[in-house]
């Protein structure tokens, strides 16, 4: 008996020993810079503009920069896009979201991958909804199934741990549930295009 795991939504999650502190200080600052931010996706809570990659002089955020580097490479390789593309990251941003505050179900349009890097460990997940949004509703209802994993769920939720670096399809949607702690939510979201791999 052959099983096939046709049309998947691939994630790939990596750890990453880059220093925390430095990166919380930095997204602090960048807040305390541009303090209204910007509303995308955010319902309360603060995301900044773009930030400035190429004249980035936090040495840290350089660094954060490197891995994701590789790990979007790595994956653009598993996937098996074409080797004379590779990813660049197209944009880069922090999100800081206190209690109370939460992301709506979105996804990252004119970008090939996406990703999330946590600076904090967080009960506020970040949630995937099945490409056939009401899977569980009309067709595999949860009280047909034994026990919910990722192949028969309509929603699976990953919850933040620091210094972990997920990538994602930019199609696959997703929100961020709502911060019930006392402690801030802290990440830095991003993007990738293809560029040619001279």
């Amino acid at each position: 008996m052959e099983y096939l795991e046709l049309f998947s939504t691939p994630m790939q999650m990596n750890h990453t020993n880059l220093d925390i502190d430095s990166l919380t200080r930095f997204c602090y600052d960048t807040q305390r810079a541009d303090k209204d931010g910007r509303d995308v996706s955010n319902i309360g809570g603060w995301q900044s503009e773009d930030l400035d990659m190429v004249n980035s002089t936090h040495e840290e955020f350089s660094k954060l920069q490197t891995e994701i580097l590789s790990a979007v490479n790595n994956y653009h390789d598993k996937i098996q896009f074409k080797k004379e593309f590779k990813q660049k990251i197209g944009n880069i941003w922090i999100n800081i979201n206190g209690k109370g505050h939460s992301n709506q179900y979105h996804v990252h349009s004119d970008a090939t991958l996406s990703g999330v890097f946590y600076l904090t460990d967080s009960e506020a997940p970040l949630v995937f909804m099945h490409p056939v949004e009401y899977m569980n509703v009309y067709y595999w209802q949860p009280k047909n199934i034994d026990k919910l994993n990722p192949r028969n769920s309509g929603q699976w939720a990953i919850p933040p741990k620091k210094n972990t670096l997920i990538v994602f399809p930019a199609w696959a949607s997703h929100k961020v549930a709502i911060n019930k702690e006392d402690t801030d939510r802290i990440s830095i979201s991003f993007n990738t295009i293809y560029t040619e791999n001279i």
